[in-house]
């Protein structure tokens, strides 16, 4: 038999307590690596895979660097290549990719290079296109825990992964988890002796080759790891060795000789997968779709073309913006599943992430549109507007923006202030047109916006603009023009004529769901509203089947503006039970009055229906969704992942096998 002993610890930079709570244990649990590297020759660590933790350690021990990079330089300490354990199922697959980049180059300034293990011991899944990914960045191997289903019948604990494209990648399951080997008790021969239980137990499946794991979440390093490894091999005449992983992946067997399999990994065989997490703390999810898609959708292609036409490099404001969004995609952040003071502290990072990138994408506009470094609007209520399309494809759509002049306020001849034009107009609610058509004033009632007259609310402008270039723009001229308000009503039926002059329609029913035609096409109990009981946890759900929805009252509002711009706003009132009883077996008696607002809303020339959702959520231990019924037989679904599209069946495995219940509801 052969053993590694890796030593390590698994560091969740958040999770039950804070990231400065446990950013004091993290410098204590580096200083003792550091000594330990001092003062043993053999000694190697594996620091979890992240290199953010380097930065985290340094900003308090500034004086120890020139130690730390000394250990990295020897290839005592592994660093990298992520620079956060990502959940690997929520972040996008480009929101991976800067990932490693970012870990990347943050362990090299310390490390002569990253590690090119794909360390990712305790994610919630991963998905098929991993292999590939990784393979990009040449890693040499993926080492994981969680994820596997009933395909381990045919694998082996070393395997080779496929991705879609073809490109494979060896697999390393850690069979007795990442903490395989650690709590050892102090007396040597007693740890000794635990390791050979571990050993023997793990032994037979993996060819008489055992990767040991010292080390567990937040777990300071064994100081006598030297002595049991000694002891281990005397006991036993097994070959111990200590080491890292990159160790372990130099004696793979060769790949010809690795089972291979195709495949996300998001089964409960051996471990818990806890796919509730998905969609725990639903917000969170939401704020990081926004930043990814602010980033990669917005700033960064125009970014890209004002680099080209020599507009200025804004990439350090863009490369700070993913380092907050990327430090609040650790597993135990964006999945939810930590204590709420973490993700309360998880806000101001996504906040930092989307200002950065908005604020971006408008200094890069402004100069692409021609507006000089002082970004001044002209001093007057008429003004021009710019509209760009970041698509591959030509646009027509609405598009909003505030009636804000910059700077707001002005001092006139005599000294006296002035107020822009623009934003007198926006107090005054003067209207404005668009080659000749009426623009919709919209009141934002935003207590982010400022407010020149405290009981004002700010004002917003539509206008839909048609035929925008693909990857271009247009520009707009509006004047100042009477208010043409929307005209409001009780009916229940809305149309526009959309793309290719197609009819979009929508209508409201007795019970508040909507019936959608597109051309020729026609879905009806659309927004329909499923409320179960949930006693689960923040990792999984457990959902109470305890009957159908009552909505007490259905009230419906329609507003359309000249410009063609029509919406239809529903508002349920649910009667649901406030809670669950004190045992959590059932829901209370006692009732609460649950309000939903839907919003749906029509464009001309957009062959599409936008909704907006607002829930005022009274009740607790509850899970509310909406239902889209298709209408069709449905074999499969299909959703997207990681730089792929993944096909399901309908309905969970059998998992009568697997420590975990099967799921059938998945991310997208």
């Amino acid at each position: 038999m052969e053993c590694l002993l890796v030593s390590h610890t698994h560091w969740d930079r958040e999770w039950y307590r804070t990231f400065q709570l446990f950013r004091a244990r993290l410098v204590d649990t580096v200083d003792r690596v550091l000594d330990l590297v001092a003062a043993d020759p053999g000694y190697r660590f594996l620091l979890d895979g992240q290199s953010v933790v380097l930065e985290d350690y340094l900003e308090i021990r500034p004086h120890r660097r020139d130690e730390l990079v000394a250990a990295c330089t020897e290839g005592r300490l592994a660093v990298g290549p992520w620079y956060v354990q990502p959940d690997s199922i929520l972040p996008s697959g480009e929101a991976h990719v800067r990932n490693l980049l970012e870990g990347r180059r943050v362990a090299e300034q310390v490390a002569p290079r990253a590690s090119r293990v794909a360390y990712t011991p305790d994610s919630f899944g991963h998905p098929a296109q991993f292999p590939q990914l990784f393979a990009g960045f040449g890693m040499d191997a993926f080492v994981y825990w969680r994820g596997n289903g009933d395909e381990l019948d045919d694998l082996a604990p070393v395997w080779r992964w496929v991705a879609p494209d073809g490109t494979s990648l060896a697999a390393v399951h850690l069979g007795g988890g990442y903490f395989s080997a650690a709590h050892l008790p102090s007396d040597v021969a007693l740890a000794a002796k635990k390791l050979e239980a571990v050993g023997a137990e793990l032994g037979p499946a993996a060819g008489g080759r055992v990767l040991l794991m010292n080390g567990s979440d937040h777990l300071l390093p064994d100081a006598h790891v030297d002595e049991v490894a000694a002891a281990l091999e005397a006991s036993t005449g097994w070959a111990v060795r200590r080491g890292l992983l990159e160790d372990f992946i130099a004696t793979l067997p060769p790949e010809e000789d690795q089972p291979r399999w195709t495949g996300d990994l998001l089964g409960g065989r051996l471990a818990n997968l806890l796919p509730g997490v998905w969609s725990t703390r639903t917000w969170l999810k939401v704020r990081n779709r926004r930043a990814e898609s602010l980033l990669t959708a917005e700033a960064e292609p125009w970014a890209a073309l004002a680099g080209a036409l020599d507009a200025g490099d804004e990439q350090p404001a863009l490369r700070l913006a993913w380092r907050s969004l990327l430090q609040n995609q650790a597993h135990d952040s964006i999945c939810g599943c930590s204590v709420d003071a973490v993700h309360r502290q998880m806000t101001p990072r996504y906040e930092a992430a989307s200002e950065l990138a908005v604020e971006t994408t408008a200094r890069l506009l402004d100069r692409l549109a021609g507006l000089g470094p002082e970004r001044r609007v002209p001093w007057s209520d008429s003004f021009d507007l710019a509209v760009f399309n970041p698509s591959p494809w030509p646009r027509t759509d609405v598009v909003r923006f505030p009636l804000e002049g910059f700077p707001l306020y002005g001092i006139k001849s005599d000294g006296t202030a002035d107020v822009h034009p623009i934003a007198l107009a926006s107090l005054l609610h003067r209207g404005y047109e668009v080659g000749g058509r009426p623009a919709r004033l919209v009141a934002v009632d935003d207590p982010d916006r400022v407010r020149m007259v405290p009981e004002q609310v700010p004002t917003d402008v539509e206008v839909v603009v048609a035929d925008v270039p693909a990857f271009g723009w247009r520009r707009l001229s509006l004047e100042p023009a009477p208010e043409v308000a929307d005209e409001v009503d009780d009916g229940r039926r809305i149309e526009v004529a959309g793309a290719d002059d197609e009819p979009v329609v929508v209508e409201v029913a007795a019970d508040g769901t909507l019936a959608v035609t597109l051309g020729q096409r026609s879905w009806s109990g659309l927004a329909g509203l499923e409320d179960l009981g949930d006693r689960g946890d923040s990792y999984d759900a457990d959902l109470m089947d305890d009957g159908e929805v009552e909505v007490a009252s259905v009230e419906v509002v329609r507003r359309r503006h000249p410009s063609g711009l029509q919406s239809l706003v529903v508002t349920r009132r649910l009667r649901v039970p406030a809670g669950l009883i004190e045992d959590r077996s059932s829901r209370s008696d006692e009732a609460v009055e649950l309000p939903v607002v839907v919003e749906a809303r029509l464009v001309p020339g957009v062959g599409r229906v936008d909704l907006r959702v607002a829930v005022d959520n009274r009740a607790e231990d509850h899970r509310l969704r909406l239902v889209f019924p298709t209408g069709a037989a449905v074999a499969a679904s299909r959703s997207a992942t990681t730089f792929g599209v993944a096909r399901r069946p309908v309905g969970a495995p059998d998992a009568s096998r697997w420590v975990h219940a099967a799921h059938s509801t998945f991310p997208n």
